[in-house]
């Protein structure tokens, strides 16, 4: 049986690519919930056997798993809806997606002869040799036919982009003779290159990355930009949809043409970007090392419940925290006491949680939330400096349903708290208590309306994003006690042709969250 790379039969190439891709490639699993370009590889995979008729967005959705399942049915598979190395195997067999991992460096050695013009629909052995190089270099990431159909010109015209040649994507001499020296260049100086892109942490501003380019540059601007908190899917190498969708609101977020092409002045963005919050971070955690006095350095690992009789540093930032948000008073000591949890009791009893005096994950994750946003009393010092614009599907998944989020109203200053109930082209959510719902109408001017209102919201991990919501409640609900009869709708960044194909009220929210990140802008810089 064959095995899949992290990143499906996209193999991972670098500029130091010409080495054999390894039999001992890992295996994965997607299932419901698991978002990355694989994803994406796997719906058009589905789409084109007419098994899935959704949107090709990397995110594996109820959609995508009924269109597994009925694959794996036809294809007497086990229907479990998940997509194993089996289900990968046969998927891709079907839709004529082929292995590029048998590449070597012995095919890349060959010279194509540079007298003739390779172009759409040429044939041969002198375009299974530019397909093996493109490969090899990171460019190309579709079989090795010998036929020149769209995914070759596509690779051509990356590596002409990314070698100062015009991006035509026909092979001519000057490509041709390009594509043979930059293959035949030293291993060794390509390592080095690779070796040096990769410590320093940042892509070179010298390239031109696209859909399509596979390279260890798209590697290293995956990361980057995944430490903005732009990209949620998985560091392959390969630029894929959630690439292009990161870097486009990157671009956005930082008022550059956001057409989801990682050009020079993207590049050097991104660096900035990340150096600029590297020293923020680390002057932050230096200042406040000892008198957490930053909010934005401290959070709770809400994956470890604390309770009386604890004692340990998750212990003290509890203290620290509740101390600023008013309802603890003692000594922050470590250990958790009598006091502390009368302190956690308050707090469980405000955000209508169980008041039991357990800090477990809900408890921990509020606290975080209302931390990081500044709240103390029911109110927000949230700053527009710590706002991000982030395509809503990049980053969605990092918070589970029933936790909650703060949201501020930068118009009126009023602050409430949501329960987040799902997740899927906005978030569902509702307010947590009566308080939340009269502070939320009171945002609204005291009348119930489906106008949309830019708001920041803050959620457990302390980032804030901009978004757009309103206070009109329908459907289903699942909070009780909160004087409010039914769930809400909190909207965040899309591309508009995304908001377009849901409906006009998604466009209406976009265009309200676009007009209020112009906004955000004038006071972030």
């Amino acid at each position: 049986m064959k095995m899949f790379t992290v990143s499906g039969r996209r193999v991972l190439a670098a500029a130091a690519a010409l080495l054999l891709v390894s039999s001992s490639a890992l295996a994965v699993t997607y299932k419901v919930g698991d978002e990355s370009d694989e994803i994406a590889t796997v719906q058009s995979a589905l789409k084109q056997l007419k098994f899935y008729t959704g949107d090709i967005t990397g995110h594996f959705g109820a959609r995508t798993k009924e269109a597994v399942v009925k694959f794996q049915k036809r294809y007497n598979l086990a229907a479990d809806g998940i997509v194993g190395v089996e289900t990968l195997e046969k998927l891709y067999d079907k839709a004529g997606i082929s292995d590029t991992a048998s590449v070597s460096s012995s095919s890349s050695s060959s010279t194509i002869s540079a007298s003739g013009l390779l172009r759409l629909g040429s044939e041969g052995d002198d375009v299974r040799t530019l397909q093996q190089k493109l490969a090899a270099m990171g460019y190309y990431s579709g079989s090795i036919t010998g036929h020149f159909g769209s995914k070759t010109e596509s690779a051509v015209a990356a590596f002409q982009s990314a070698n100062g040649l015009s991006a035509d994507g026909i092979a001519g001499s000057k490509t041709l003779n390009a594509i043979n020296n930059k293959s035949s260049g030293s291993s060794s100086s390509a390592s080095s290159a690779s070796s040096a892109s990769s410590s320093s942490g940042s892509s070179s501003s010298g390239t031109m990355l696209k859909y399509g380019v596979q390279s260890e540059a798209v590697r290293s601007l995956q990361q980057n930009l995944k430490t903005l908190g732009y990209y949620s899917g998985s560091v392959t190498g390969n630029y894929g949809n959630l690439t292009k969708e990161a870097v486009a609101s990157f671009q956005r977020a930082n008022g550059l043409s956001a057409d989801g092409i990682a050009g020079s002045k993207t590049l050097s963005a991104v660096s900035q970007k990340l150096s600029s919050s590297s020293s923020s971070s680390a002057s932050s955690s230096s200042s406040s090392s000892s008198s957490f006095s930053s909010s934005s350095s401290v959070k709770l690992d809400t994956s470890v419940t604390v309770a009386e009789g604890s004692k340990n540093d998750n212990v003290k930032k509890l203290q620290t925290m509740l101390k600023k948000l008013g309802f603890y008073s003692g000594s922050v000591t470590g250990s958790f006491g009598s006091k502390t949890k009368t302190a956690v009791m308050a707090f469980q009893k405000s955000k209508g949680l169980t008041a039991d005096g357990i800090a477990g994950k809900r408890t921990l994750a509020a606290i975080n939330a209302d931390y990081s946003s500044g709240s103390s009393s029911g109110t927000s010092t949230a700053k527009a400096s710590n706002v991000l614009y982030s395509n809503f599907y990049n980053w969605r998944t990092h918070y589970s349903n029933g936790e909650y989020c703060t949201v501020y109203d930068p118009a009126t200053g009023y602050s409430w708290r949501l329960r987040i109930m799902t997740k899927d082209a906005h978030m569902d959510a509702e307010p947590v208590t009566s308080s939340d719902t009269a502070t939320m109408n009171k945002a609204f001017g005291g009348k119930t309306t489906w106008t949309p209102k830019v708001v920041w919201v803050t959620f457990a991990d302390g980032k804030t994003y901009i978004g757009s919501t309103h206070n009109t409640p329908h459907g289903t609900s699942k909070v009780s006690g909160n004087n409010f009869s039914g769930h809400l709708c909190v909207h965040f960044p899309l591309s508009m042709d995304k908001a377009k194909s849901i409906g006009s009220y998604a466009v209406s929210h976009q265009e309200a969250i676009n007009a209020g990140w112009e906004q955000v802008k004038a006071l972030q810089y």
